[in-house]
């Protein structure tokens, strides 16, 4: 995953959404997603959490996250609940999640929660970073939809909480052959590669492709044998002539709306963003199924405020402010209780995809250092060629 893009539309939709509304939570919500009746019943939620008062010992929360990936205006919500005072409520944000992870080893990172990324979640429980998380102190997480709990980057459920999570699939610009098979993708003789040569992408993070391409050859994603890698090796390598490039969003996403690219392996949210600018493009996920990603919800190994950090996470988790934060930002959150809320979202595929087809899909597996070694082994070949 290429995370660090494909929030980047991020950027664009909170800079056009005030926070809270004088007289509620309206400010909240996108006005074209929700009924008033809905909107109303969030405001009700949202202002019964205010009434809670459920005052903390502790008096400040330093958090860490995704640039432009929550509604700031909620901070305020959890001040008023917890009694922190909003000024001793800490919100920063990062970009690369390669730098957090860093500042987690190094230690003293001064942060009491951390949102991550499938794969630093996976990297950093290995090596001990994170806090076992007290779900006594998280009653929320009895909200979370059954598939995102014990998933494979944490097993036991024991260090992270999904907090948002999103699907890679494909994009085509519209007139172009829907891709509705990875037989399009990689194999050539399908036709689909020749047909469109050098106007197609995959995304230039290694681990999504060759998902895919195991995927493909109907081999498990969790399939990391000799046999197996050297079948997907050799698959990228015929496809290789016909792609343009090995691409992250700025690229695709330019391509697509432009007409450089005709199709390309992508994100979900940077799609959601480009037809906000250009309507002529689609997104969907082959029948052979795609990535369901996800960012998480995480306490570092030396947080100082560990209480406040589970009350902040728990009351993320709540199903009104959940509904409130998705609708804000645009990404599927995995709170069931609070999809009542946002209809419009729930309906749109590119954002939630329809049941069915999540069935096809597939979380990112846990890797061992090895097998990390293998991916990277494996795409200096097929780039080079």
């Amino acid at each position: 995953m290429v995370d660090k893009n494909r929030r980047d539309f991020l950027k664009i939709a909170a800079a056009g959404i005030v926070g809270l509304a004088a007289g509620g939570i309206s400010g909240f919500i996108f006005g074209s997603y929700s009924s008033r009746n809905r909107i109303l019943e969030l405001e009700g939620e949202i202002e019964r959490l205010r009434a809670r008062g459920e005052k903390i010992l502790e008096d400040e929360l330093r958090v860490w996250n995704w640039s432009y990936y929550i509604n700031e205006g909620l901070l305020e919500v959890f001040s008023e609940q917890t009694g922190i005072p909003r000024d001793k409520i800490i919100y920063e944000e990062f970009e690369d999640p390669s730098y957090v992870l860093a500042k987690l080893e190094a230690g003293a990172t001064g942060y009491d929660v951390v949102v991550l990324p499938d794969y630093c979640v996976d990297i950093a429980r290995k090596k001990g970073l994170l806090l076992e998380l007290d779900k006594r102190l998280i009653p929320n997480a009895k909200f979370l939809y059954e598939k995102f709990k014990n998933l494979p980057y944490d097993p036991e459920g024991k260090f992270s909480l999904v907090y948002m999570w999103g699907s890679t699939g494909f994009a085509w610009r519209k007139g172009v052959e829907e891709v509705t098979t990875l037989e399009q993708i990689f194999n050539p003789e399908y036709g689909f590669l020749p047909k469109y040569k050098k106007k197609i992408t995959m995304l230039e993070e290694a681990t999504e492709v060759i998902c895919s391409c195991k995927a493909y050859l109907g081999k498990r994603i969790d399939d990391w044998s000799d046999t197996t890698l050297e079948e997907v090796k050799d698959t990228l390598i015929k496809q290789k002539p016909y792609l343009a490039a090995y691409a992250g969003t700025n690229v695709y996403y330019e391509g697509l709306k432009k007409g450089t690219i005709s199709v390309a392996q992508a994100y979900n949210g940077d799609i959601v963003r480009l037809r906000g600018e250009f309507s002529e493009v689609e997104f969907g996920i082959p029948e052979e199924g795609g990535t369901i990603w996800t960012d998480n919800l995480c306490i570092p190994r030396d947080a100082k405020h560990v209480y406040a950090a589970h009350e902040f996470i728990n009351f993320l988790l709540d199903p009104a402010v959940s509904a409130v934060n998705s609708q804000f930002i645009g990404y599927a959150n995995p709170v069931r209780a609070s999809w009542d809320f946002i209809p419009d979202l729930l309906e749109d595929p590119a954002v939630y995809p329809p049941e069915e087809v999540q069935k096809k899909m597939w979380f990112m597996p846990s890797l061992t250092d090895e097998e990390r070694r293998k991916i990277e082994s494996i795409m200096i070949e097929v780039k080079a060629h």
